[in-house]
C-alpha cells in the first residue's frame, strides 16, 4: 500500500492547513473557467506547483510544471505556425488546451489528496462548522479515491503475473478481454470498498450530529495567510484584467 495516496505531509517544508488547500482549489477553479490566457494560467500553475513542492512533493511539482510548459509551447507553436493538415492542428490545439486549463485544478486536487490526512481534513471541515451531512460524503470521497487506486494497482499486478498487460495498445486490440479481466474485478472491488468505508464511518460515529473531538490540531498560521493572500491577489488580478479587456473590446 502506498501511504502517500492517503495523505502524507511528513516531508513537507511547510505544513499548510487543509482550509488553505481548499481555498487554492476554489481559486484554481474560478481562474481556469474565467481566463483563456496561457500567461495567466502559467502564473497560477507555477504558484500551485510551488505550494505542492513546499508540501513535500517537489518532484511531482517539477514534473507537472514541465508538462504544462511543454503543452503551452506546443499550443503556441501550433497556433502561430499552423499546418497543412487542419484536422491535426485542431486535435493538437484541443488536447493542449484541455491540459492547460485543467492542470491547475487537477494539481490543487492532488495537493489536497496526497498531502492531507483524512483526520486533518475532517478536523478542518469541522472547524468550518459544516453540517455532518456535508462532511461525511466529502470525507468518504477523499478516502474512496486512493483506496480504489490501490485496488487498481493490485489488479494490474495480478494481470501482469498472468502475462496480460494493461496498457493503451492492449486495450485497443482486446477491448472485451479488458472488460472481463480488468473492469469486472475493479467494479466488484469498488462495491466492497464502498461497503467497508460505510461500515467504518458508522463504527466511528460519524453519523452522530454532535461536536467531535480530534487528535489533529488545525490552525491557520502565517504561511497560510500569505499563500491565501497570494492566490486571492492572483485570482482577483486575472478577473479584473480579463473583465477590463472584455469591456474594452465591447
Amino acid at each position: 500500500m502506498d501511504i502517500s495516496l492517503y495523505g502524507d505531509d511528513s516531508k513537507a517544508l511547510v505544513h499548510f492547513d487543509p482550509r488553505t488547500k481548499l481555498f487554492i482549489f476554489l481559486a484554481c477553479g474560478v481562474t481556469s473557467m474565467y481566463t483563456y490566457s496561457g500567461l495567466y494560467i502559467l502564473l497560477f500553475t507555477g504558484a500551485v506547483c510551488a505550494v505542492l513542492a513546499l508540501s513535500g512533493k517537489p518532484w511531482l511539482a517539477l514534473k507537472a510544471f514541465f508538462a504544462f510548459s511543454v503543452a503551452l509551447y506546443i499550443k503556441e507553436a501550433v497556433d502561430h505556425t499552423g499546418s497543412s493538415a487542419p484536422a491535426v492542428v485542431l486535435i493538437v490545439s484541443v488536447l493542449t488546451t484541455l491540459i492547460l486549463y485543467s492542470l491547475p485544478t487537477i494539481l490543487s486536487i492532488v495537493l489536497i489528496v496526497q498531502t492531507t490526512r483524512i483526520s486533518q481534513f475532517l478536523s478542518a471541515l469541522s472547524a468550518m462548522h459544516l453540517p455532518v451531512n456535508a462532511v461525511i460524503p466529502i470525507a468518504m470521497l477523499f478516502r474512496f479515491i486512493p483506496t480504489v487506486q490501490d485496488e487498481w494497482n493490485g489488479i494490474r499486478k495480478a494481470m501482469a503475473f498472468r502475462g496480460i498487460s494493461v496498457n493503451f495498445s492492449s486495450v485497443l486490440r482486446h477491448p472485451w478481454r479488458t472488460i472481463e479481466y480488468v473492469l469486472v474485478p475493479l467494479l466488484f472491488s469498488t462495491i466492497g470498498v464502498m461497503e467497508e468505508l460505510a461500515a467504518a464511518a458508522l463504527a466511528r460515529g460519524m453519523d452522530i450530529d454532535v461536536k467531535r473531538s480530534s487528535y489533529e490540531e488545525v490552525r491557520l498560521h502565517a504561511a497560510d495567510y500569505i499563500v491565501m493572500s497570494i492566490f486571492a491577489a492572483l485570482a482577483s488580478a486575472i478577473v479584473i484584467l480579463v473583465s477590463s479587456k472584455g469591456a474594452a473590446g465591447i
